[in-house]
């Protein structure tokens, strides 16, 4: 044992990535300083999924332990998967390459969850690292903020007890999105507690520095939704069934009644309509004051949220499709 560090409450932290080279020596560096800050011992796991840059070659030189994923389709839930089936310590702190944890979080995290027995999952508050690099980050960075206190779900950062997702068999490799809430929808059935916790864990790179990078990732989430939705919508616990249906319905929705109005009542109904739109949009503008102080990104995320309705039913649809060819 290192003089001057706990042993107890054992702590592995597991970073994934793939092609990561451009992020991965700042995140080893910060999962370092905050180890060190928490004063327990702990082994750093890097799971690679095939990277074709220098990132092994980075993790070795940060001295983590590396583990080579050899599959032709990696995934998020691979990665995690291997990393704490390697583990061995009670707990297992997930993040991923592109992501900088705050200096006191493991000191404050792995107390937090050692405090209640029940808590399978704790994690923290997330902040856009490079917000000023594309109009994309600071947008979509503003999605991350929830509210302190029990949750449904978690992001890819988060720390787990190593028991709770040896008794679930971890994360479905199956599933290429929405692995986190099919986890924690499985752990909670179980009896386990999934925690939000206020303070900041870390600053993670949308990197995204245009509008195809911004579609993908909106695709993608509304696809996730559909498949975790239909996967569980039969059950006492329905998780993101009302995503999926709000996905489907709320756009062609708009549609059907902005031409219904058009045709009934012409320019004065549709006058009306726009006039109800804009008195919710500056109500919600009103709202998001105190989470969002710049009345510049404010009036951007709200037109991001609106026109999001489009990317998230194409995803819904794209996962019904593939669904329906496959039988």
């Amino acid at each position: 044992m290192m003089e001057g560090r706990s042993a107890e409450g054992g702590l592995t932290v597991v970073v994934i990535g793939l092609n990561a080279a451009a992020t991965l020596e700042a995140c080893l560096r910060s999962v370092h300083r905050a180890v060190e800050r928490s004063g327990r011992i702990a082994r750093i796991l890097y799971v690679d999924g095939g990277s074709r840059d220098g990132s092994v070659a980075i993790a070795r030189r940060a001295s983590a332990e590396v583990i080579q994923l050899h599959t032709d389709r990696p995934t998020a839930a691979k990665g995690r998967n291997a990393g704490w089936r390697a583990a061995t310590t009670p707990l297992v702190q997930f993040v991923d390459s592109d992501t900088v944890l705050e200096p006191d979080w493991l000191e404050r995290a792995t107390l937090a969850i050692q405090a209640d027995p029940r808590i399978a999952c704790l994690f923290g508050q997330l902040h856009e690292a490079n917000p000023s690099g594309s109009m994309f980050n600071a947008v979509c960075g503003c999605d991350w903020y929830v509210p302190p206190g029990d949750w449904r779900m978690c992001g890819g950062n988060a720390l787990f007890r190593r028991e709770a997702l040896r008794e679930i068999d971890g994360s479905d490799e199956q599933l290429a999105a929405g692995e986190e809430a099919d986890l924690c929808w499985r752990l909670r059935q179980r009896g386990w507690r999934i925690v939000c916790d206020a303070a900041v864990m870390g600053h993670h790179d949308l990197a995204m520095i245009g509008f195809r990078a911004y579609w993908r990732r909106a695709v993608r989430s509304g696809y996730a939704y559909a498949q975790i939705g239909v996967r569980f919508a039969r059950t006492s616990d329905p998780m993101w069934l009302r995503e999926l249906v709000r996905n489907l319905v709320v756009l062609p929705a708009a549609l059907v009644v902005a031409v219904a109005v058009g045709l009934a009542s012409g320019g004065t109904g549709l006058a009306v309509l726009a006039a109800l739109v804009a008195a919710r949009l500056a109500w919600k503008f009103g709202a998001l004051r105190r989470r969002i102080p710049s009345a510049r990104l404010r009036t951007l995320y709200l037109a991001h949220l609106s026109f999001l309705r489009l990317p998230l039913f194409v995803g819904a649809v794209q996962y019904l499709a593939r669904r329906r060819t496959a039988g």
